[in-house]
């Protein structure tokens, strides 16, 4: 084979493997953003909801806003936690 042959083949491979990379890189992705997300509207309770609702009325006027939100950010980020945790143990 010639070193232009040459050349050419390796750059094909090259273009392939980073194809192959990037394929692999979008499903990885998917995969963690079905991990991470929560459940679709359909698959929660609305019984959880009310009670979120409830709870989220009691606490305002009794903490305020501003402790509220950051108190909802926390559980938010152990509610993710949580989830990529329990999909990381089913595997």
């Amino acid at each position: 084979m010639s070193p232009a042959a040459d050349l050419a083949e390796k750059k094909a491979r090259l273009i392939a493997q980073s194809d192959l990379q990037r394929m692999q890189a979008l499903l990885a992705w998917h995969s963690v953003r079905r991990i991470v997300s929560p459940p679709a509207p359909e698959a929660r309770s609305r019984v959880s909801r009310s009670i979120a609702t409830t709870l989220i009325g009691i606490a305002l006027p009794l903490v305020g806003a501003g402790k509220l939100k950051s108190s909802l950010r926390t559980l938010s980020t152990i509610a993710t936690v949580l989830r990529v945790w329990r999909a990381w143990r089913q595997r």
